[in-house]
């Protein structure tokens, strides 16, 4: 029984793929994070100001690297690889607007920004919709992860089916 329609599916496959991979990453690197902070400041004997300043650098090393992570899950083939979805076989390839095959690094910055842009872009404006709200605030914890999730899906069917830009991801449907 199929609940969606195939483009959403494909879009949800696609999506997870990436996002799962993103949240081990975030995961690994929080707890990673966590335990060289704690291991600089102890090492170090910093006073409060000083292991905040640490936290903070931690925190940007892994900003930096969580950057170049998903940036580089695109390069590879583990998110564009052939799926099969009710029965139908999907090859996915990124290519120019021309039909032109693009670089390994042009294709994982294009494929990261053009799904990255669109989810910002949503989250931002769902957000600011959401603190007009008078919501109790244990409550918005509860919605802001479904709304991630829906965001993302919602970003990626957007990059998908609907491209701007140069660099497209292309879909073939075969058999």
């Amino acid at each position: 029984m199929r609940l969606c329609s195939l483009d959403l599916d494909v879009s949800i496959a696609i999506f997870w793929r990436y996002f799962w991979r993103m949240t081990l990453f975030t995961i690994f690197g929080a707890v990673v994070l966590n335990e060289a902070t704690k291991w600089w400041v102890n090492l170090h004997h910093d006073d409060p100001a000083q292991a905040l300043m640490a936290g903070r650098e931690f925190t940007l090393i892994f900003l930096v690297l969580l950057l170049f992570y998903g940036i580089g899950i695109w390069a590879g083939h583990l998110i564009t690889k052939p799926m099969k979805i009710h029965g139908q076989h999907i090859r996915i390839e990124v290519v120019q607007k021309d039909g032109q095959p693009v670089t390994v690094w042009r294709k994982a910055l294009s494929c990261w920004w053009g799904f990255n842009w669109r989810n910002s872009l949503l989250f931002v404006v769902l957000v600011m919709l959401l603190a007009g709200l008078r919501i109790n605030p244990m409550v918005t914890g509860f919605v802001y992860l479904p709304m991630i999730f829906v965001i993302g899906i919602f970003s990626m069917w957007w990059w998908i089916f609907h491209p701007i830009g140069r660099v497209h991801l292309v879909l073939h449907k075969e058999g």
